[in-house]
């Protein structure tokens, strides 16, 4: 029971005392006696309407300030507060463990989403394309092409053309010894290619207009060394000088004379390259070749003083 509660009684329980004291006083007064008769009896007292309830303390304004709300750790009764002090609370029991949650359904996957059409690009108006033009500063200029560089030369097929002279008796009426002309067939090597040149040359050659059984030929083996400038592009200038020695065949009066055949000379000439390792060759030359044999036991030699023409392919 709290302390408005108790009040509400209190005030409802003086309010029934006072209504209810004057039947008392007049109850406690003796009764008329009578001589000589009968007692009367007593007069009945008159009824008196019952007193009205107790007005609601709500009714009633009351001056004093409101009680303090008890806190949950405090005991009602001032009494029994004072006795026992302070209530303590016991903590409640734990609650019960959740129910696992449910598990959810995958949700459907969204339809494809229809594909968009591109837009077709707007076409700029005449006023933007000249704003456009007259804003050109630096004109695009494509990037330059990388030089041309030849791979040097490695392996070379040639020709050459020369003149040689005849030997034995002199059929000119002047009493010189008659020219022949020759071909040979040779093949370059360089191991060495770049500023330098360095190259071994075999080759065979030919007496020109006759046949190997009707003419002259011979066999060598040269060393040539020289140089060259490639930075010209598809133009390679270069020159070289040789020498070399060999067997030569001469053929006399129906009779086959071995001899020996060495040459020595120079080339200068251009390489026109076609291509990054394909190239054609011309080359002009000065060359003495030089023809010894034995005559009635007794060694000697012919030689003559030439130009010769060279043209070859290589890469």
């Amino acid at each position: 029971m709290t302390t408005a509660r108790l009040r509400t009684a209190a005030l409802a329980v003086v309010a029934s005392a006072l209504a209810g004291a004057t039947p008392g006083r007049a109850q406690t007064q003796p009764p008329p006696f009578g001589q000589g008769g009968p007692m009367a009896p007593p007069a009945p007292s008159p009824a008196r309407p019952p007193a009205p309830p107790a007005p609601a303390q709500a009714s009633k304004p009351d001056a004093r300030p409101p009680a303090p709300v008890p806190r949950d750790d405090e005991i009602d009764d001032p009494k029994v507060s004072r006795r026992l002090g302070t209530r303590i609370s016991v903590p409640p029991p734990p609650p019960p463990p959740a129910p696992p949650p449910a598990t959810a359904r995958p949700a459907a996957p969204p339809p494809p989403a229809q594909p968009v059409a591109p837009l077709r690009p707007a076409r700029p108006s005449p006023e933007s394309e000249a704003a456009d033009t007259q804003t050109l500063v630096h004109p695009y200029t494509p990037p330059a092409e990388a030089a041309f560089q030849p791979t040097p030369p490695r392996l070379k097929l040639g020709l050459r053309h020369f003149n040689f002279i005849r030997i034995g008796a002199s059929q000119t009426p002047d009493g010189i010894a008659a020219t022949e002309t020759f071909n040979s067939l040779g093949v370059d090597v360089y191991p060495v290619s770049n500023v330098i040149r360095i190259g071994l040359t075999t080759a065979f050659g030919w007496q020109s207009g006759t046949g190997l059984l009707d003419g002259d030929y011979f066999a060598t083996q040269s060393f040539s060394f020289g140089g060259q400038y490639r930075d010209l592009g598809h133009v390679v200038p270069f020159a070289e000088a040789f020498t070399g020695v060999g067997y030569m065949r001469r053929l006399q009066f129906d009779r086959t004379i071995p001899t020996a055949f060495w040459q020595f000379g120079a080339d200068a000439g251009v390489e026109v390259y076609v291509a990054r390792t394909g190239y054609l060759s011309l080359a002009l030359g000065y060359l003495r070749p030089v023809n010894g044999f034995a005559v009635r036991q007794q060694f000697t030699s012919v030689f003559v003083d030439t130009w010769s023409l060279k043209l070859g392919i290589g890469i």
